[in-house]
């Protein structure tokens, strides 16, 4: 990963950066050695011969040397090239700051130090580097600005990438490009706090321009202002009633308020002005989904379908609705028809786990294994839904092989690790699953779910409660609202008799999560209670969202035997 971000520094910033320095060109050495300087000439050499050898740390550091001596400023150029091949931001940070000495009115090298030093996390330094950026370059446009933020926005915590953007702030205070890329900045990272005075000024500066009305409309909806980001529109639209922008932005609005109606009529606006705007038959046809008008939903998306463009979003959504509607073939079919696109991973697995529940158990883990050997990036994922496939076909043997010859490529993959001890689960090899969980918690001492999986385990089987329910209590630290850890603290304080603590964090867990399993929890704690009547009812619930659970149907007959 460290890699792939200083990559992404070097190739937006210097030409050639993302690989290995070449050799000096001889123009370089014959300069060097014009001026007499053969000490100069050998450490060029030298420098040039490490970075052959793969040595970046030495080449960097006599690049860096070299050029100081010569005041080249293609030198330092070459040695932050070197560092950052080799990984090395305080090496790659060193290198800058001595090109940077060399020419002062380097764009680049201002550039390129605020970009190192926020990747370091030092964000005073930054935001020093980005003040010299401001003014050696003129930021005449948006889309400078919009740059620059994209060029640091590098997987950076957005609190310290919006601390050093703060000094667009401070040095721009009244420039609308500035004070625009900023707002959109916060408000796409989830802050949009930060944007309510820029984007506020923003729209002072430019009261009649569209896009910083419609920024200042989102902040306002984000901040939870929807009140005064519905009259803003409302306002808006007055004077520009087919303006489908403003138009959609007062739908979300609508919804936000949960005002379910008029939100349906603006998006009817908007098709009625433009029957084209996809963006907005999309947005009719899921909020007359989530209404329960299927038939509107469904003709709504036929006609999205149709667009190329939008067919693959089209036909994943026409999937669900078959699916939500029992018609799993039909369901199936739609989900066959998504090719690309940010729903083809969740239309697959979805397809995979429809055609084993139709009894082709052997075509759904096919489908997920082809998928898996054309995809690098979701591999591991692919894999996993193979196994619990595999697992629900009572295939525990077939699963575990799946994910041991994963894991002979993979010994320490946490997800692997974690799968195969719930096949070991399933097996019944206690001591093995232990292994697993034990390795995860070396990896990561932290990992919730390996504590959680862990405590469980053993409370079920009525083991080491004592030790169970520390591992719950550690996992519950790491994420207080999880409603599987609450259920799990809640079945081992029912093992070991605290029937009353059990009840509390069962209850909390079943607001948080209907599932069949907490269900199954309750009403067993509330029938060892005593309780029959009130564990009748939280079984009926139980039933009437998961009517053949096995462990619903387990209760049930210590109930009713």
């Amino acid at each position: 990963m460290r890699k792939h971000l200083l990559t992404l520094i070097a190739g937006s910033m210097l030409l050639g950066c993302a690989s290995p320095p070449p050799a000096s060109p001889p123009a370089a050495v014959a300069t060097l050695r014009d001026t007499g300087r053969d000490d100069a000439v050998l450490a060029l050499l030298l420098a040039d011969m490490a970075a052959q050898r793969g040595d970046y740390a030495q080449a960097a550091a006599k690049y860096t040397a070299v050029a100081e001596q010569a005041r080249d400023a293609e030198i330092a150029r070459r040695a932050v090239q070197a560092a950052l091949y080799g990984q090395d931001v305080p090496a790659a940070i060193a290198a800058a700051q001595a090109w940077q000495r060399i020419e002062p009115q380097s764009v680049d090298a201002a550039q390129l130090l605020t970009g190192l030093e926020l990747q370091r996390g030092n964000a005073e330094a930054a935001r020093t580097h980005l003040r010299s950026l401001l003014a050696l370059k003129n930021f005449s446009s948006r889309q400078d600005y919009l740059n620059l933020v994209r060029l640091l926005n590098q997987n950076v915590p957005p609190e310290t990438l919006l601390g050093v953007l703060d000094a667009l702030l401070e040095s721009r205070p009244d420039d609308p490009e500035a004070l625009f890329a900023y707002s959109l900045a916060a408000t796409g990272l989830g802050q949009a706090q930060r944007a309510d005075k820029p984007s506020a000024r923003l729209l002072e500066l430019q009261p009649g321009v569209d896009e910083a009305l419609l920024l200042r409309a989102q902040v306002l909806l984000q901040t939870g202002q929807s009140q005064a980001a519905s009259e803003l529109l409302r306002g808006f639209l007055k004077t520009h009633p087919r303006h489908a922008q403003a138009r959609l932005t007062l739908a979300r609005v609508l919804l936000e308020e949960k005002d379910y109606a008029g939100a349906r009529d603006a998006f009817e606006t908007v098709l009625k002005q433009d029957p084209a705007n996809g963006d907005a038959r999309l947005a009719a046809a899921l909020l007359a989904g989530q209404l329960g008008d299927r038939r509107t939903a469904r003709a709504q998306l036929l006609k999205l379908a149709g667009d190329e463009k939008r067919a693959d979003q089209a036909n994943f959504y026409l999937g669900k609705l078959a699916e939500d509607a029992g018609n799993p073939l039909q369901a199936i079919d739609r989900y066959a028809r998504v090719k690309a696109g940010e729903h083809y991973l969740d239309a697959l697995l979805r397809r995979a786990n429809l055609l084993a529940q139709q009894g082709d158990l052997d075509a759904g883990v096919a489908l997920l294994a082809a998928a898996a050997s054309e995809s690098d990036d979701n591999r591991t994922r692919l894999l996993l839904a193979q196994s619990d496939l595999l697992l629900q076909g009572n295939r525990a043997l077939q699963a575990e092989a799946l994910i041991n010859e994963a894991l002979a490529q993979e010994p320490d993959s946490m997800d692997l690790l974690f799968a195969r001890s719930m096949v070991l689960d399933k097996l019944n090899r206690t001591a093995e699953m232990e292994q697993d969980l034990r390795r995860i918690l070396e990896i990561d001492p932290k990992n919730a779910n390996a504590l959680n999986a862990w405590g469980y385990t053993l409370a079920d089987r009525g083991e080491r409660l004592d030790e169970a329910h520390t591992l719950i209590s550690r996992a519950l630290e790491q994420s207080p609202d999880n409603p599987y850890i609450l259920d799990s603290l809640g079945w081992v304080l029912f093992r070991k008799g605290d029937l009353v603590g059990a009840e509390s964090y069962l209850r909390r867990a079943l607001s948080l999560l209907p599932d069949a399993e907490v269900y199954a929890h309750l009403a067993e704690v509330l029938h060892a209670q005593g309780r029959t009547d009130e564990a009748r009812k939280v079984l009926a619930e139980g039933l009437d969202k998961s009517p053949t659970d096995p462990r619903l149907l387990g209760v049930q007959s210590k109930l009713d035997p």
